[in-house]
């Protein structure tokens, strides 16, 4: 069995890199702090920290412990919670944790602020799915789903995806394009897993033009960067590039002849409460305000 201060004292050492910082942050003594990280290495049987004149650092094959260890302190401050001030945990692809959970949490302060708190975590897709069915988080809001037993999703959202040049491009002065114009430029993608390969694969129009995503680069703003440096176009959310188009940085055009829009789902356990603060932020997602931005409806 773990013990709980073991392993948020050996968490705290690798946040901060050191024994001694971890010893002000945790406000006991750094012989402490050692001490119990040598008991969690003794109960595991294995080296968990290397420590050299840099700092402290993650032993080599200690991932999986580690992102299970913050889990089990993460679950514990949250059971704790439970009765007082409890912590709705919200896992959120990049796109839709950088471009719309922020307006969301903002709604969620306002209505549960008094009674609840909520934390967002931030990855791709998958690992948000992961995160989901391990109960590291309560709720998902994702860019595709698997339809996995046990769970309860639903499109609490479509947005349209829109083609992206840059200021220099000879589409920049036109307001749409045809899915089929699109083969031939290299086509720059963002976060992995988002299902925007696979939404062009699949679509009849981008299957006859032979379309795919030629490079993924991790996230969207570096797919912005990419393409106002003139490097590709890309599809992405309408909604992640309104203030490059209020600028001027980034022209969108719509697919005039097959509107591609993306699903976007929220996700949770099937045997929900139905008067708890999850339930609160799942029905606040669904039916709650939204702020579309949709691409110039006009044709070039």
């Amino acid at each position: 069995m773990l013990n709980l201060d073991q392993v948020s004292a050996y968490l705290t050492v690798l946040e901060v890199g050191s024994f001694h910082e971890a010893a002000r942050r945790l406000g006991v003594s750094q012989a402490g702090v050692s001490q119990q990280v040598r008991k969690l290495e003794h109960a595991i049987g294995a080296v968990l920290v290397v420590r050299d004149r840099a700092g402290c650092t993650p032993a080599p094959r200690t991932e999986d412990f580690t992102r299970y260890a913050r889990a089990i302190v993460d679950l514990a401050e949250r059971s704790v919670r439970v009765f007082t001030r409890p912590l709705v945990a919200v896992g959120a692809s990049s796109n839709i944790g950088t471009y719309l959970l922020p307006q969301l949490h903002q709604h969620f302060i306002e209505r549960f602020g008094d009674v609840a708190e909520l934390r967002p975590t931030l990855d791709h897709n998958r690992a948000i799915a992961k995160l989901l069915a391990t109960d590291t988080i309560d709720v998902a809001l994702m860019e595709w789903w698997d339809n996995r037993p046990g769970f309860e999703a639903n499109v609490w959202r479509e947005e349209e995806l829109v083609v992206i040049v840059g200021p220099a491009h000879p589409w920049q002065s036109r307001r749409s394009v045809r899915l089929a114009e699109l083969a031939g430029h290299p086509i720059l993608g963002g976060e992995p897993y988002s299902g925007t390969g696979t939404l062009l694969r699949s679509h009849p129009h981008g299957a006859d033009a032979r379309l795919s995503v030629t490079m993924n680069l991790g996230s969207t703003e570096a797919v912005k960067h990419a393409v106002r440096s003139g490097l590709g176009i890309s599809l992405v959310l309408a909604g992640a590039v309104r203030d490059e188009v209020e600028h001027g940085s980034l022209h969108i055009l719509r697919v005039a002849d097959a509107p591609l829009r993306k699903k976007l789902w929220v996700i949770h356990r099937a045997n929900l409460l139905a008067d708890g603060p999850v339930q609160g932020f799942v029905e606040l997602v669904r039916t709650g305000p939204s702020d579309r931005t949709t691409a110039q409806d006009t044709s070039g």
